[in-house]
């Protein structure tokens, strides 16, 4: 059997495999434990150092300097500079001997199943919540207008208006609702009172729709 078909099986065997038994699950790693303990222990004691002679010349305090390399080995910069090589890292600090205790945070615990996320409730929710606060903001709208007058006034007008009523109603609702939706002058406002004038626009708006609304028959 050739190359190639030997590949083509294996590739074949492996499918298969993952079709029937499914993919490979990793095991998961294992969790690090909650307290770690080290013994670092003391240095094994060496041969005692020999006594110095009493003729040795003191030595000088100061560290000795290492004599500066020449330009021509050092590597190139731009622009023909030469720049020093970079210090060398310092080595990693040995610790001290003794018992050194580590005490690990614990993994916090998987939620259970029952409060886990579900998109599609929260998206209902959220429909909710924005239905529920269109409807008080424009039945506050609703009942300004009925506070100061104006769903009464729209109401003896479609009375006035008899067979027509619903056409007149209609119409002061297409009025209003263009003439809340344009405000032309909104722009020259400062940006607290927008909202509150986007909402006033609403009550001729929401006064038309519930004068309307009263005006059908039986009320």
């Amino acid at each position: 059997m050739s190359a190639p078909e030997k590949d083509a099986e294996s590739r074949l065997k492996g499918w298969l495999r993952d079709r029937i038994d499914g993919p490979v699950v990793e095991p998961e790693p294992e969790p690090e434990p909650l307290v770690k303990v080290r013994y670092v222990p003391p240095p094994p004691a060496g041969p005692p150092a020999p006594a110095e002679p009493d003729d040795q010349e003191p030595e000088d305090d100061e560290p000795e300097q290492e004599p500066e390399r020449p330009w021509w080995s050092l590597p190139p910069a731009p622009f023909g500079r030469r720049t020093p090589e970079p210090a060398p890292a310092p080595a990693e600090q040995e610790l001290a001997p003794g018992v050194y205790v580590t005490v690990n945070q614990p993994a916090p615990a998987a939620p259970p199943p029952w409060l886990a996320p579900d998109p599609a409730a929260e998206r209902a929710a959220e429909r909710l919540h924005r239905r529920r606060i269109w409807l008080a903001y424009h039945g506050g709208a609703a009942g300004a207008g009925w506070a100061v007058g104006l769903v009464g006034m729209m109401r003896d007008l479609l009375a006035d208006a008899g067979p027509a009523s619903t056409g007149v109603g209609v119409a002061m609702c297409l009025v209003t609702w263009v003439i809340a939706s344009y405000l032309p002058g909104i722009r020259y406002m400062p940006p607290a009172l927008h909202p509150v004038v986007i909402w006033a626009a609403r009550i001729p708006v929401c006064s038309a729709a519930l004068a309307l609304a009263l005006h059908a028959p039986g009320l």
